[in-house]
């Protein structure tokens, strides 16, 4: 099923890539590594959040066509729900709480990895969920996440991504 988005997927790209430089805790692991640079367990993880993914792509997808189909019998036409849709979640489908989840749950994920690998094999974490699925051709799952408006992460007082 194909989204309807109200972006450019290459403003959300460029937004979700740079955001976390700002607020990134003093021992986050920052490198811009690619695929096959780190490490297997990375790499791993990898499969795993794309098969993840990927099923929450298929739910969000799902979710949001209700949601415009809703406010078409509600609106009375097509461009009126859209614009309804899109005011009240202003990130279409990628406000799923299901992609939510698997977004947050793969960045701690990474986190993770991320110590137990070391600085010579870790990878920033907004690399691993956005920069390898554009490397990998995953050009319906980027323009899902693309919608993001910011990753769903934060900080616990010690300034640790929570």
């Amino acid at each position: 099923m194909a989204l309807i988005t109200r972006y450019s997927s290459d403003l959300g790209i460029r937004r979700l890539l740079a955001q976390p430089r700002d607020v990134a805790p003093p021992k986050d692991i920052r490198v811009a590594r690619k695929h096959d640079e780190a490490s297997p367990m990375h790499r791993t993880l990898f499969i795993e959040y794309v098969a993840e993914l990927t099923d929450a792509y298929d739910i969000a997808a799902e979710w949001w066509a209700d949601i415009i189909s809703a406010e078409e019998e509600l609106q009375g036409s097509r461009e009126k729900a859209l614009a309804k849709a899109f005011d009240d979640r202003v990130a279409g489908a990628a406000a799923s709480p299901n992609l939510v989840w698997v977004i947050r749950r793969y960045w701690l994920k990474c986190v993770t990895v991320n110590v137990t690998a070391g600085e010579e094999a870790g990878v920033a974490a907004e690399i691993f969920l956005l920069q390898w699925l554009i490397d990998a051709g995953q050009t319906e799952l980027v323009k899902l996440v693309a919608c993001m408006p910011y990753w769903p992460i934060g900080q616990d007082e010690k300034g640790n991504w929570c």
